[in-house]
């Protein structure tokens, strides 16, 4: 048992060193800015990634999708994300203005953040053909923890939040909240004075 523990280690530090090695000699020529020991791990797709700058040690699981599409009338887009984030696997971030994720921000499995939205108001033409527009930019503040399958759309959360896995985040979190639901709400804060917990 004691060999095979071993033998995994070996195995999980030899890949770590290949995505590692492969982030900074492949995605590092493509991407705005990759900084020291980030990696980006089997990504799904990879659109705009000129547009796409990763701070330092930051993590991008399996499966990831990461898209800047620059749009007509808009200013040039830029998705950022900071030291030290890890995101998760399967989760979808697209971006046509400004996505921006803090430092050290833990986002789960399965999670979307996106600026934009697909026009509709055509009915007479399909909506995959009306194109996109931004109800404005996406930030998310140092220190968050993004649960699994959470949806965040055009929206600020502050530093320091949690959402609640499922959650859909469209408006304003404020910093030190627990938000959940659909829509997403705050049910608790951190009170300074009590240096607690708070339930709203």
């Amino acid at each position: 048992m004691m060999i095979v523990g071993q033998l995994w280690k070996c195995s999980s530090r030899a890949q770590s060193a290949y995505w590692l090695a492969k982030s900074r000699f492949i995605y590092g020529h493509l991407l705005g800015g990759l900084g020291a020991r980030s990696r980006i791990t089997r990504p799904l797709k990879l659109a705009g990634p000129e547009y796409i700058y990763i701070g330092e040690d930051a993590g991008i699981s399996s499966f990831c999708w990461l898209g800047v599409y620059p749009q007509k009338g808009l200013k040039t887009p830029r998705l950022s994300i900071g030291d030290g984030t890890e995101i998760g696997n399967f989760s979808h971030i697209t971006c046509v203005n400004r996505v921006e994720i803090g430092s050290k921000v833990l986002i789960a499995d399965r999670v979307h953040i996106s600026d934009n939205e697909h026009v509709f108001s055509d009915v007479a033409i399909p909506i995959v053909d009306q194109g996109v527009t931004s109800r404005g930019p996406v930030v998310i503040g140092d220190g968050s923890w993004i649960g699994e399958n959470v949806n965040v759309l055009s929206c600020k959360i502050g530093k320091h939040c949690v959402i609640g896995a499922n959650s859909v985040v469209i408006s304003d979190i404020p910093d030190f909240s627990v938000a959940v639901g659909l829509p997403a709400r705050v049910v608790k804060q951190y009170n300074r004075n009590t240096g607690r917990w708070e339930r709203i």
